[in-house]
C-alpha cells in the first residue's frame, strides 16, 4: 500500500468509539484554545473577513457557513479562508513541534465550514479533527524538517492533508475517496516561509489558504474527481518534490501512537520557537530582579534547526508583526522590559529604547535536543545568570481548566461579554454531546435570524 492509502484507511474507517477518552478530551481543548485565541485576535482578521463577506457572500437560499463573530453566511472556502486567519491572527493557535505544523488553524476552518452548513454533530467534528490531526501529522514526519530547511512553510505545505483527511472523514468518503483527497491536497500544497524575512502578511493568510484547498479536494473526491494514490510517496510524488527524496516506508503505529497527544498550546502571541525562551527568560529575570537596563547582553542557545528558522534571530529593522512575532531578540527585549508579552507589543519596532535592547540579544545554534533552550544574561552589576529548558511532554500541554483560564485572562480583547464567553467555553467542552451550529452560535455577538 502507498502511504496515502495507509493514511486513508486509518482516517475512514476511524469511529468515535476507537479515539480514547483523553483524545477526545484533548480535541475539545485545542478547539477551545485555537477558537479563544482567534477570538482574542479577531480584530487583525478584518481584512479576511471584510473579502469573505465581499467575494464569498451567499445569496438567500444559498448553503453557507456563518462566519464566528458576526454571523454572515458566506460559501464554505470563503469561510476557511477567513477563518483560517482568525484563529492565526496571533499566532497563538497550537503547534504540532515535532513537525512545525499549525494544525488548528488548516483543519478546523474547514471542519466547521461543513458541520455549520450541513448541520452536522460535535461528536463528528471532533472524529474528523482528530483524523486530520493524526493523517498529516504521520504524513509530515517524513520530510518537514527537510522542507522547512529548504525554505518551505510546513503549515503550507502539510496543512491541506489535515483539512482534506478531516473533511473527507467528515464526509463520510470512503477510504478510495479518501486516498483522491489527499493526492489532490498533494497537487493544492506549498508556500514558502520568506514571509519572515520580509515581515509580510502571507503567513496569516497561508493556514486558511491550506485549510481552503484541503476542504476543495475532499469535496472534489467526493464528486468522484480522483487523485494520484502515489501522491505522496511515488516518484514523483510530494514528499520527492519538497524534500528531494522519499523516505523508506516505517511503521506508522496509526490508532496506536496518537500524533494528537503531542500537540502544544502558546502562552504567548509570537512563534512557536520563541515560547520557552520568552518563558525561560521572563522567569530569570523575576528569580533575581533583572530589568531591562540591567542587562548588557543575552545569548540564546537553541537546537541548530530552530536557530535558523528564518527570521528567528533578526534583528530588525521591522515594518510588521510578521518579523517582530518571529524575532527571539525583539521577543526577548520585550519580555524583559514587560515581565511578558501582549499583542499590543508587536507593534513597538519604532522604539528606540526597545530596539537598542534587541540589538544586545543573540541567537546562536547549539547541540541541543528539539525544544532546549539555554540563555545566559550578563548583567552590569550581578555578572552572568543562566536560566536552561530541558525538553518536557507536558510543557504548554495544557488542560480544560488553565485552557479556560488562560483565556479569561485574555477576555478584554474577545468580542464577547463576559456572560458569553463563558457560554463559548461551556459549549466547546461540551460539543461531543452538542450539535456544531450552537458551537458557531456561542461566537456569534448579535445572532442573525
Amino acid at each position: 500500500m502507498t502511504l496515502a492509502e495507509r493514511v486513508a484507511d486509518f482516517t475512514a474507517n476511524l469511529k468515535p468509539s476507537s479515539i480514547p477518552p483523553d483524545l477526545v478530551e484533548k480535541a475539545k481543548v485545542t478547539v477551545l484554545h485555537d477558537l479563544g485565541v482567534g477570538l482574542a485576535g479577531h480584530r487583525l482578521a478584518a481584512t479576511a473577513y471584510a473579502y469573505a463577506k465581499e467575494e464569498g457572500g451567499c445569496g438567500a437560499g444559498a448553503r453557507g457557513a456563518r462566519l464566528l463573530v458576526d454571523g454572515t453566511p458566506v460559501t464554505a472556502e470563503a469561510f476557511a479562508l477567513a477563518t483560517g486567519a482568525l484563529v492565526h491572527a496571533r499566532t497563538q493557535d497550537d503547534t504540532q513541534v515535532a513537525v512545525s505544523t499549525h494544525l488548528g488553524a488548516t483543519t478546523l476552518p474547514a471542519l466547521l465550514a461543513l458541520a455549520d452548513r450541513a448541520g452536522l454533530h460535535g461528536a463528528d467534528l471532533l472524529t474528523a479533527l482528530v483524523a486530520g490531526y493524526e493523517a498529516a501529522s504521520v504524513i509530515a514526519e517524513g520530510g518537514a524538517d527537510v522542507s522547512t530547511a529548504r525554505g518551505f512553510r510546513a503549515s503550507s505545505v502539510y496543512g491541506p492533508f489535515a483539512a482534506a483527511a478531516g473533511s473527507a472523514r467528515l464526509l463520510g468518503l470512503t477510504a478510495g475517496r479518501t486516498v483522491s483527497a489527499l493526492g489532490l491536497a498533494a497537487a493544492f500544497g506549498g508556500g514558502t516561509n520568506q514571509t519572515w524575512v520580509a515581515g509580510t502578511q502571507e503567513w496569516r493568510y497561508q493556514v486558511g489558504a491550506a485549510s481552503r484547498n484541503g476542504m476543495v479536494a475532499a469535496l472534489l473526491a467526493a464528486r468522484g474527481v480522483t487523485g494520484a494514490p502515489d501522491a505522496l510517496d511515488g516518484a514523483a510524488g510530494h514528499l520527492r518534490a519538497f524534500t528531494g527524496t522519499v523516505p523508506a516506508p516505517a511503521d506508522l503505529r496509526l490508532g496506536e501512537d496518537w500524533r494528537l497527544r503531542r500537540v502544544t498550546y502558546k502562552p504567548y502571541p509570537v512563534c512557536a520557537i520563541n515560547q520557552i525562551p520568552v518563558t525561560l527568560l521572563t522567569g530569570l529575570a523575576r528569580r533575581h530582579g533583572i530589568g531591562a537596563d540591567d542587562v548588557v547582553a543575552a545569548v540564546v542557545e537553541l537546537p541548530s534547526d530552530d536557530a535558523a528558522y528564518p527570521g528567528v534571530d533578526a534583528h530588525g529593522p521591522f515594518r510588521d508583526v510578521g518579523g517582530t512575532l518571529m524575532s527571539l531578540p525583539y521577543c526577548l527585549a520585550v519580555a524583559l522590559r514587560e515581565g511578558g508579552i501582549e499583542l499590543d507589543d508587536l507593534y513597538g519596532w519604532d522604539d528606540p529604547a526597545l530596539m537598542d535592547l534587541v540589538r544586545r540579544v543573540r541567537v546562536v545554534p547549539a547541540d541541543l535536543p528539539r525544544g532546549a533552550c539555554r540563555i545566559t544574561v550578563q548583567t552590569r552589576e550581578d555578572g552572568t545568570r543562566v536560566a536552561e529548558h530541558a525538553p518536557d511532554p507536558s510543557t504548554f500541554d495544557w488542560d480544560r481548566h488553565e485552557t479556560a483560564d488562560r483565556l479569561r485572562a485574555m477576555a478584554a480583547e474577545t468580542p464577547l461579554t463576559a456572560d458569553r464567553l463563558e457560554r463559548f467555553v461551556e459549549v466547546v467542552l461540551d460539543l461531543d454531546r452538542r450539535p456544531v451550529r450552537e458551537l458557531v452560535d456561542a461566537t456569534i455577538t448579535e445572532p442573525k435570524e
